[in-house]
């Protein structure tokens, strides 16, 4: 039977050894001693509020936003783009967050949510022919209406989808709902204000009228379980901290506003 002593020295020699190999193993690969960047995806196709540029690099409204509040907190953020559908499968499998998503009680349930980034309108937008006078999301109910796949337009929508008497027509963007309606292949395209604006045909801006109906929804960034406390905290005081002194606003209406 070993000696007491003898078994103490043999443990310390193994943790000795077994400190020396991971010292060895930073010094080789320092990263792998640092917490992985998180990745922080926002719509590429949701212009002028996040796109990707000509250059191919994330642009517009939650972008700059999220660059800005990354600078002040110190955090080390990757910013990308990706079509809306493939963000939100990377929120699902927390290999990413998700910047510019509008806030839902089942969303606070599973991720994280952050201050809001933004307070986007969503309109309907119908052909200036068109008789339908809505004033609320409740009015579109019998006309087919085209929504962006993926968002969730709050509580006037959470049930129309398993609602068989709504005539609902997803698409993967705004832009491509938008196209649908100049195609005639919708009567209504349910989409955000800013985007209605800017991706509606200049050279034909009679042909298309928008339409508020009462839906005005706090957008923030939603963070999977994988990236820290720490850095969600952080970047909550920056955001505050750009709401208490003005800089959201000037960033919005750099962005938004004509």
């Amino acid at each position: 039977m070993p000696r007491p002593w003898g078994i103490l020295l043999h443990l310390s020699m193994t943790v000795l050894r077994m400190a020396v190999v991971t010292a060895l193993a930073l010094l080789v690969h320092p990263a792998a001693g640092r917490a992985a960047t998180p990745v922080v995806l926002c719509n590429d196709e949701h212009f002028p509020l996040s796109y990707r540029d000509d250059a191919g690099k994330p642009a517009g409204l939650y972008p700059e936003i999220l660059r800005e509040a990354a600078r002040r907190s110190g955090v080390q953020l990757d910013i990308r783009v990706a079509p809306w559908t493939r963000a939100l499968r990377a929120l699902e499998t927390g290999e990413a967050a998700l910047g510019g998503a509008f806030s839902t009680t089942r969303a606070r349930g599973q991720w994280r949510v952050s201050l809001p980034l933004h307070l986007e309108r969503i309109v309907a937008v119908l052909p200036v022919e068109s008789a339908l006078q809505a004033s609320r999301v409740a009015d579109l109910k019998p006309h087919r209406t085209c929504i962006v796949e993926g968002w969730n337009y709050g509580p006037p929508l959470d049930g129309a989808l398993a609602d068989g008497a709504w005539n609902l027509d997803p698409a993967p963007s705004e832009a491509l709902c938008l196209r649908k309606l100049e195609a005639g292949r919708v009567q209504v395209a349910l989409v955000g204000e800013a985007g209605a604006l800017r991706l509606l045909n200049p050279a034909e801006p009679s042909r298309m009228r928008t339409a508020p109906v009462g839906l005005e929804l706090p957008v923030h960034v939603f963070w999977p379980l994988t990236v820290p406390d720490e850095t969600v905290r952080r970047m909550d005081v920056a955001l505050r901290h750009m709401d208490e002194d003005g800089t959201l606003r000037r960033i919005v209406r750099r962005h938004v506003e004509p």
